[in-house]
């Protein structure tokens, strides 16, 4: 087998690789700040301010109060794993680590 084939191999895995956390842990999708404001001007990277939110999109078997989809504010000295959940970028973060559950009515 030749070794382009089996990095294409490992590479097509990784793309369906599904995270499922473990106890009291949240795995949620980062939300970015906006790069543009509304007329229509590009910030640069470094003028973004980091919101620490993240839309849950799984949850240990020991969490109670959070569901997925919900949207959560974590702490800014959390220290979040980076993980691959479907090939795209998520992290994996400790329930603790969550402030608030965010919620618009």
């Amino acid at each position: 087998m030749s070794q382009n084939l089996i990095i294409n191999q490992q590479i097509k895995r990784m793309k369906n690789q599904v995270v499922v956390p473990v106890g009291m842990k949240l795995l949620i999708k980062e939300i970015k700040p906006e790069t543009k404001t509304k007329s229509g001007l590009y910030l640069p990277e470094i003028a973004l301010k980091q919101t620490f939110q993240g839309k849950v999109v799984g949850r240990g078997d020991q969490v109670t109060e959070i569901e997925i989809g919900d949207v959560v504010q974590y702490a800014d000295h959390a220290m979040p794993t980076p993980m691959k959940h479907q090939g795209e970028d998520h992290l994996l973060l400790q329930v603790g680590d969550v402030y608030a559950i965010i919620r618009y009515e």
